[in-house]
Order: structure tokens, then sequence, then C-alpha cells
């Protein structure tokens, strides 16, 4: 029934794009919020119901839904799940590409063709095929013949065309990026065009995580967090935050002993020395991060009143909420590197 209904939703925000029908997403999140309010009451405190909130409500809805499913170790894959928003992406990109560029003075006129009849209309001339051969030795790549979500070769296309196609000057290329940035966000992909380069914003690191330590109540939570990191909302925001401190939480509980003595074995994965610098980093970073998300602010909580009958902070300030969010990541991030390098410890393959 969960995924039944992650499915719904899903398709609703899908319908959205074309024809906004608020009512009837809104009646469907009501009626998850009223299936589920013992199971998930969090659904019904979460979404707002308003004009204008029908996406973010949904989305909030979907990110609570899959989090009820991994906390009951309930596997869900979504369809396309992680190419699903490039798909879009591309989809809406090309069609502007290749219909509303052409009136907007921004194209070479070499790629441009005049015809007077009815009137007179441009049409783009562009051989995808010769392009990008010229310019990256290969033709045009089917990935983006038949939408596979391929970002790569989107990236590719997008590179050539400010380089290649948009008009040299100062304008023209200002305008292509403003177009490409705003499209990125509406698909809430991490990308950003700077420069006539398009790059992935996120988590800067040389080293990889090619291993998992509990895909379905530890590595889902975090995949979800990345994807909601980047929404526009703040509601999807602290949902990201919530979700990437109950991945901490649940690394943390797997280690033996009382709190200290949990903080102190994640500590030692980074350096077996308790005399050093870096033991006593991770250590009060651990400690810090769960006094932050306990105690000082409205994170995975929902008690007005933390332990010590004191008030939590709500957080209202979304650049903050990232700044929390980008330093639990980084711990975080190092401490999964150093559980998969000890000997003994149980770690799978991602993809299986």
């Amino acid at each position: 029934m969960v995924i039944d209904y992650i499915t719904k939703v899903n398709k609703a925000i899908s319908n959205s794009m074309v024809v906004v029908e608020k009512e009837d997403i809104f009646d469907l999140l009501i009626e998850i919020a009223n299936v589920f309010q013992n199971e998930i009451p969090e659904i019904q405190s979460s979404i707002l119901l308003r004009n204008g909130t029908e996406t973010r409500d949904a989305n909030t809805v979907v990110g609570l839904l899959k989090l009820y499913l991994a906390n009951n170790n309930i596997e869900y894959k979504e369809d396309d799940e992680e190419n699903r928003e490039i798909k879009r992406f591309w989809a809406s990109f090309i069609l502007w590409f290749e219909t509303e560029l052409i009136n907007l003075d921004l194209l070479k006129d070499k790629y441009l063709r005049w015809d007077n009849w009815d009137g007179g209309t441009w049409y783009l001339e562009l051989d995808y095929d010769y392009e990008f051969k010229l310019y990256r030795g290969i033709g045009y790549p089917d990935s983006l013949k038949n939408n596979m979500g391929d970002m790569s070769d989107i990236k590719n296309f997008i590179e050539i065309a400010y380089k290649y196609w948009i008009k040299n000057d100062g304008k023209s290329h200002y305008d292509f990026t403003v177009e490409i940035n705003e499209r990125l966000k509406i698909f809430k992909l991490p990308y950003r065009l700077q420069n006539g380069i398009l790059l992935k914003q996120g988590y800067k690191s040389t080293y990889g995580i090619d291993k998992i330590l509990n895909y379905r109540m530890f590595e889902r939570k975090i995949r979800f967090s990345e994807d909601m990191i980047n929404s526009n909302e703040l509601m999807e925001k602290k949902s990201a935050l919530d979700f990437l401190i109950d991945a901490l939480q649940y690394l943390i509980s797997t280690q033996e002993g009382n709190r200290n003595s949990q903080y102190s074995q994640l500590a030692l994965s980074v350096n077996k020395d308790t005399n050093s610098k870096v033991y006593a980093v991770v250590k009060n970073e651990l400690n810090e991060l769960m006094k932050l998300s306990n105690e000082y602010f409205d994170i995975r909580h929902n008690d007005y009143l933390n332990g010590a009958k004191q008030q939590r902070e709500a957080l209202n300030d979304s650049q903050f909420v990232e700044y929390l969010y980008n330093r639990a990541y980084a711990l975080l991030y190092l401490l999964r590197l150093k559980q998969c390098n000890q000997d003994g410890q149980e770690c799978e393959v991602i993809g299986i």
C-alpha cells in the first residue's frame, strides 16, 4: 500500500508539471495522512495544503513514506529512480532549445534558417551528429536521441552549445547560462553552468564510497537526503537534515556500550590513538552534532521541549540548515569510508 501511494503521488507531481490540479493532489495527500495517521503521524503536521505548496507537500509526503519503508526494512526501488529527474530535465530543455531559443537572438546566424512561407519563420538548422563529431569526436549520443538520462552526454551538449552555438558575447552567454541554471533548479538537479562548464555541486572528495553498510536502514536515508537538500523549499531541506541525522544516529547505534563508548569506537575507526587530536575532534564532533539535533534545534523531534525542558529552536534559515547538513554529511562521509576499511566489517558492494 505504501509503495502504491508513492507511485500515485509521483504521478500526481508529474501531471502537475503540465496542468496543476492542486485539489486532486491535496485530496490524495489528505487521504494518505488519514490512512497513516497512526503509523506516520508526521504527515499531518508536515503538509501545508496551501495554494502554491502542492509540489512541496507531495515531495514531503513521498519522503516520509520512503523513510517509513526504510525504517521497516522494506526495500523500495522506484523505476528510473536515479535518472527520472534528468530525463524530465532533458525533455523540457531540448523542447525549449529547439523551439523557444530560436526567437531569443542567442544562436549564431549560421545555425538558423529563414523560411518566407506563411509570413516567415526561423528554423533551427543544426546537424547534431556533425557537431558532436567535430567537437567531441563521437556521433550524436543515443542517450540524447532516446532520452535515457545520461548526464555526461547532456553535459557535453550544453557545453558545446555554450562555446560554439551561442553568440560569442557576454549578454548571450549570460542569458543562456541563466536559463540553464533555472531549469536545473526546477528539476532539483545538483548542477550549475558556470563559465561554460556544467559543474556538479555537493560534497567534494577524491575518495568514493563503493560499498554500503546497510542499504535499508542507512544508505537509503542518505540518498534521500542528497536529493532533498538541493530543493529550494525550506521544509524539504529540513527533511534532508532529518534523514541525514537519522543515518548518523543509526551508525552510532551499531556500536556497543553507552553513548560515550559508542562515540569512542567511531573515533577509533578514524584514528587508533586516543591521545591524538584527530580522535578528539571526531569524538567531540559526534557529541556536538547529537547535542544540536537532540537539544538545540527541531531536528528529528516533534517535541516542543528537549530533555532538560528547554525550548527547541525552530530552523527557519535555509542557509543555516545547509550548513548543519554539510557539517553532518562531512563527518558521516568520513565515518562511512573508515567503517568499510576495517577488518571484519560487513559491507556490501553498491548495487547488490
